[in-house]
C-alpha cells in the first residue's frame, strides 16, 4: 500500500497558535490524503474533539489559554484511542517528555520537517493498529480457552494443561493433587430457583475458588455444574487444607453445598485421565454416602 493511501482514511487534527504552521502541514497532509481539521486554539480543538472522530491529533505545546499539556490531557479524556503528536522547541524538550508520560505518542521539535512529520504519523499509527490486532488476538485465545460464565478455564484448555503439568511433575519427580467439585443438589437448585439464579451460583462459586487457591493453582469449569483445580507440586495433606476452605466457605456463603473428590500424582496414577477419573470417583463415592464432604481416591471406589 503507498503512503498517500494508507493515509486516505487518516483524520487529522492539527493545534498550533502560527496560522503559517498550521497552512503549511495542512497543505503537505491534504496532498498526501488526509482529511485535516486546524484551530489555533486548545479550547476550539476540545470542541471539535467531542463532537468529531479522529485518528490523530498533532498538538503545539504552547498555546494562548489552554497549554498544550492541558488539551492532551482533555484529548485523552475525550477519546483515549486518539494518538497526539506534539510539537516542541529545541528548548522545551523536556515538558514534550513529560507529555509522553501523560499520553503523547511522540513529540517533534520546530522547524518542523513535513516529511520527518508525515513518518512519524505513519509510525505511531502503523503500531497503534498492531497493538490493537495482538489486543483482539489476545482477546480470542483467551475466549477460547476459557468458560465464559464463570471466567475459569474451560475443558478443552484444562486437559492440555494438565497433560502438561503431568509430564512437568513426573519429570522433575514432584507431587502433583487434583480435585473434582460438585454442587450438591444442583438440579433441585435450579429447578426450585431458575437458571438464572442457577447461573448466578456458578458464577458466586468461581469467585470462592479464586479466593481460597493460590495464584499457581489451575481452576477450570469441567462441565456443568462440575469443577476441577489442579494443584501443582502439592500434596495431598496441603489439597485437603484447601478443599475444607472451600467446602466451608461455600456452606457459609451460598444455600449449597459441595462435594470434593481428590486424586494425586504420582500416588494414584502418572496418567492425566486417570487422574481425573480416580478424583471423579472419589467425588461420586462421597455424593452416594452423604454429600457436603470432600474424599481421597481409594482404589475400591473405582468399583
Amino acid at each position: 500500500m503507498s503512503a498517500s493511501a494508507e493515509m486516505k482514511k487518516t483524520r487529522v487534527l492539527i493545534v498550533d497558535d502560527e496560522q503559517e504552521t498550521l497552512d503549511l502541514i495542512s497543505e503537505y497532509l491534504n496532498g498526501r490524503g488526509s482529511e485535516v481539521i486546524t484551530t489555533m486554539s486548545g479550547e476550539e480543538a476540545v470542541a471539535i474533539v467531542q463532537k468529531d472522530l479522529f485518528h490523530i491529533a498533532v498538538v503545539d505545546l504552547h498555546l494562548p489559554g489552554m497549554t498544550g499539556a492541558e488539551l492532551l490531557k482533555s484529548i485523552k479524556k475525550i477519546r483515549p484511542d486518539v494518538q497526539v503528536v506534539m510539537i516542541t522547541g529545541y528548548g522545551t524538550i523536556r515538558d514534550a517528555v513529560e507529555c509522553m508520560k501523560l499520553g503523547a505518542s511522540d513529540f517533534i521539535t520546530k522547524p518542523i520537517l513535513l516529511d520527518h512529520l508525515h513518518l512519524t504519523m505513519r509510525r505511531i499509527l502503523e503500531e497503534a493498529r498492531l497493538k490493537e490486532e495482538a489486543e483482539l488476538a489476545d482477546y480470542y485465545r483467551n475466549l477460547s480457552r476459557m468458560d465464559e460464565l464463570t471466567g475459569l478455564y474451560n475443558f478443552r484448555h484444562l486437559m492440555t494443561v494438565l497433560k502438561s503439568e503431568v509430564s512437568r511433575h513426573l519429570r522433575y519427580n514432584r507431587t502433583l493433587s487434583l480435585a473434582m467439585i460438585d454442587i450438591d443438589d444442583f438440579k433441585k437448585f435450579n429447578d426450585a430457583r431458575g437458571h438464572e439464579e442457577g447461573n448466578d451460583l456458578l458464577t458466586r462459586l468461581s469467585h470462592i475458588f479464586k479466593h481460597n487457591t493460590r495464584n499457581c493453582d489451575i481452576l477450570a469449569r469441567y462441565g456443568g455444574e462440575e469443577f476441577v483445580i489442579i494443584f501443582p507440586e502439592t500434596a495431598i495433606d496441603e489439597a485437603l487444607v484447601v478443599s475444607q476452605r472451600i467446602c466451608s466457605t461455600v456452606v457459609s456463603t451460598l444455600e449449597v453445598s459441595v462435594t470434593i473428590g481428590i486424586s494425586s500424582l504420582p500416588a494414584n496414577s502418572s496418567e492425566p485421565h486417570d487422574i481425573i477419573r480416580m478424583a471423579d470417583a472419589a467425588m461420586y463415592w462421597g455424593k452416594t454416602h452423604g454429600k457436603n464432604q470432600i474424599v481421597v481416591y481409594e482404589d475400591p471406589m473405582s468399583t
